[in-house]
């Protein structure tokens, strides 16, 4: 290693062999610069994550909307009276969300994470800050803006997957993965009590768009600056922290085309994708409708609703990165073993409040089961997510694209399924719906331990041809 001025030079070993030159600034973030690589890629993934979820709340507070088309002399409600109408804008961000998928596998592997999460930020950037704009003109607008902001997260679980593989140690992994799959949790734990305030202020649910559609452009311009795809290229990555990197990991830097169809038909990964099926569309529901039920079933005002909604989401963050901490320090337990029980515990979890849910007339008990179901099921991306990791390797990131596009088929179908089992929101109607998706949920996820494995698979692995070069296992 030699200085030059501010900065050092370290010989790296390029792709085709040939030793060239990394400058390192003098600045190295006290070799922690994976902990800021974290927070920055954690804070855009929770504001995309945010935008995709605003209408959700908003739609409790739009009630001007229906005064002013009154004071209009309309003869027609307002779009926003109909359950049609909201139900195809709930559904319209996974609609973006599985249109921006498609080409994501191809797009990471052409332009990698930075580039592409950039444009998808850019999405949810403008389709969040018009909004407001687009609910003056016409209900087709804000379907296009409810798709620009599907188009933002279509690669957050791919990415979810790819980031901690490149950027964290391997005795951090589990932690790293944890603290990043918080988006989900941050973004209610923030927006929500913001929102409630919003709403009830002078400056209405539209100031709610506008602040979240600026916070998201300048915090993505700050990671299409700083964000690199691998840390040896990372101009603020010192060479410890560069070793500490890269120790344990295996080196697959060889492009490798992906083996599609192996991975399709490993039981281990398709036990994975159908244990996330089910689990996701748990989860999802109470993310979605969390608002919806808080206010027109436990009858919680706006305000209050921002509040005790975004509550379980703070304490599932908090409980998962216990569960990254302590499972990065377990040593009598296989990764298999940990995993799973990431799973069971989530999905039990989820089961008992939902069933509460359904029997209880209780409105504290209701809520008491609320919150224990979404705490409780913060570990199942966790189990998913590493589960495929270990088994696909360098081609995780199919794997996963495939866990998202599960995701936004069943933020597609779950609106349509809840408007037409709770069209009146009506308690009845809301406990059907809770032990239909328990039933679900059960099914789907009892073949994972019995399927899945924490060994790699053979598609993951090299071997030498007779000239000596390496060649895939397809």
């Amino acid at each position: 290693m030699r200085v030059t001025g501010d900065e050092k030079m370290a010989d790296k070993v390029g792709d085709s062999g040939d030793v060239v030159k990394r400058k390192i600034s003098s600045f190295v973030f006290w070799n922690q610069t994976r902990v800021f690589i974290l927070a920055l890629s954690l804070t855009c993934l929770t504001l995309t994550q945010i935008n995709s979820q605003i209408f959700t709340f908003t739609v409790i507070c739009m009630d001007d909307l229906i005064v002013e088309n009154q004071m209009s002399n309309a003869t027609e409600p307002h779009w926003i009276e109909g359950t049609t109408e909201k139900s195809i804008l709930f559904s319209a961000t996974a609609i973006g969300a599985l249109v921006g998928l498609i080409p994501s596998v191809p797009l990471l592997n052409r332009l990698g994470v930075r580039l592409t999460l950039s444009v998808c930020g850019l999405c949810s950037t403008l389709g969040t800050f018009f909004t407001p704009l687009a609910v003056s003109w016409s209900f087709y607008l804000v379907v296009v803006c409810r798709v620009l902001q599907g188009l933002g997260i279509s690669v957050i679980l791919t990415v979810l997957g790819v980031i901690p593989t490149s950027w964290s140690p391997k005795s951090e992994y589990s932690t790293y993965l944890a603290i990043l799959s918080c988006a989900w949790q941050f973004s209610n734990v923030i927006f929500m009590p913001i929102s409630g305030i919003l709403c009830d202020s002078e400056y209405g649910w539209r100031s709610i768009y506008y602040t979240f559609g600026v916070l998201t452009g300048f915090f993505y311009f700050i990671f299409y600056m700083f964000y690199t795809d691998a840390p040896g290229v990372h101009r603020n990555v010192s060479e410890k922290e560069l070793g500490q990197i890269k120790e344990g990991k295996t080196d697959h830097a060889i492009r490798e085309t992906v083996p599609y169809k192996r991975i399709c038909t490993d039981p281990c990964v398709l036990a994975a994708w159908i244990s996330f099926l089910g689990g996701n569309l748990g989860f999802i529901t109470l993310l979605l409708y969390g608002p919806t039920y808080l206010r027109e079933v436990l009858n919680f005002d706006v305000r209050s609703t921002g509040y005790i909604n975004a509550l379980p989401y703070a304490l599932c963050a908090i409980y998962k990165f216990s569960a990254g901490k302590i499972s990065d320090r377990i040593k009598f337990a296989s990764d298999k073993t940990i995993y799973t029980f990431w799973l069971f515990s989530s999905i039990i979890g989820l089961s008992i409040g939902y069933c509460i849910m359904a029997w209880t007339t209780d409105r504290n008990i209701a809520f008491v089961a609320f919150a224990f179901a979404i705490v409780t099921s913060g570990l199942i991306i966790m189990a998913s997510v590493k589960c495929l990791a270990m088994r696909c390797q360098q081609h995780c990131h199919f794997a996963v694209s495939t866990v998202s596009f599960l995701s936004y088929c069943v933020q597609f179908i779950s609106p349509l399924g809840v408007g037409i089992l709770c069209p009146d929101n009506t308690p009845e109607q809301w406990s059907r719906a809770f032990l239909l998706i328990t039933g679900i949920m059960i099914l789907t996820n009892a073949p994972f331990p019995f399927l899945t494995t924490q060994e790699a698979a053979e598609y993951t692995k090299h071997k030498k041809s007779p000239m000596g070069e390496f060649s895939e296992k397809v």
